[in-house]
């Protein structure tokens, strides 16, 4: 961070056996930081990629001249050779963790997904790189299997007292494979939008994982398409539409996932049918069961009974 700014940086010690914290220091490969700031106008390493997620408050950017803001239960990208700035005055320390991962472990790790093994054998070394580049936007923990991977990470690399021994190459190799892997399942959401244009591409993903967003915060209560509506400004048969080329269903049909997933949770702890359904805002014992029995081919008092 190169600038001005009030608080914390605190950066893990590479190489050490266990995870420990120095004041920050200049890193030419991959890093992890945790930060506390209460004011910042600074300008943010982007020589690799930068990886951020808030802890506490809300993170303020400006990323190539286009302000965004990042709060607690997101993650944000910053793509290498991005202009990024922190900025902002604080009420309270705003917290949050930053990893870091270098164009050259990117690369090696997308070099072995890529090519069959004995091509990776033939060559072990030489890692051409192809430039990745990531849509900037607040993407939600839940929203991928990254934003899960790093849920995980999280209670680990703040609770450093009960951490185990870090090997740190596999912890950062382990990171870009997740990233990788959850960003890939990202471009091939991407190329299921039928336009030409990248930047329409990305405005329709853009739209759209914020109505993925509200259905996973709100799936519990009732959800219409106008409401989605509202929060993408599209009309009901392109939200119908596009949702289906994107995650695979409607989002009916996610919101019934979602809900018959919590119903399970709710009868393994012993809540009747009934106050499920209200719960999940089914309209009636009955419309449940009748949608539980369908997606899991029992009812939900069958289910209680195993």
């Amino acid at each position: 961070m190169v600038g001005y700014f009030k608080g914390e940086v605190r950066q893990a010690v590479p190489g050490a056996v266990d995870l420990h914290w120095r004041n920050a220091q200049p890193s030419m490969g991959n890093d992890l930081r945790i930060s506390k700031i209460s004011e910042a106008d600074a300008t943010l390493d982007t020589s690799k990629f930068h990886i951020a997620m808030p802890l506490v408050g809300k993170e303020i950017y400006v990323v190539d001249n286009q302000p965004y803001q990042s709060c607690p239960g997101e993650y944000f990208i910053l793509n290498p050779k991005q202009h990024a700035r922190a900025e902002g005055i604080f009420k309270e320390n705003v917290e949050g963790i930053c990893l870091f991962l270098s164009i050259e472990t990117i690369s090696e790790v997308a070099h072995f997904n890529r090519f069959p093994i004995n091509q990776v054998v033939d060559s072990p070394f030489d890692f051409p790189w192809q430039q990745h580049e990531f849509i900037v936007k607040n993407y939600r923990l839940q929203e991928n299997s990254f934003g899960r991977y790093l849920m995980s990470l999280k209670s680990k690399l703040l609770a450093p007292e009960v951490s185990p021994l870090m090997d740190w190459d596999t912890f950062y190799f382990n990171l870009a494979a997740e990233f990788l892997w959850a960003h890939q399942q990202i471009g091939k959401q991407l190329q299921s939008i039928s336009c030409v244009q990248a930047l329409t591409k990305q405005e329709i993903y853009k739209r759209l994982s914020i109505a993925y967003g509200f259905i996973l915060e709100n799936f519990a209560e009732p959800i219409s398409l106008e409401d989605l509506c509202r929060v993408t400004f599209f009309s009901k048969y392109y939200i119908i539409r596009l949702y289906r080329q994107i995650y695979g269903l409607t989002p009916y049909q996610h919101i019934l996932y979602l809900r018959i997933e919590k119903a399970k949770e709710l009868l393994k702890k012993d809540f009747s049918p009934t106050v499920v359904s209200q719960t999940l805002s089914f309209s009636d014992r009955r419309a449940f069961s009748k949608v539980f029995k369908k997606m899991e081919g029992i009812s939900p008092s069958e289910f209680q009974q195993q």
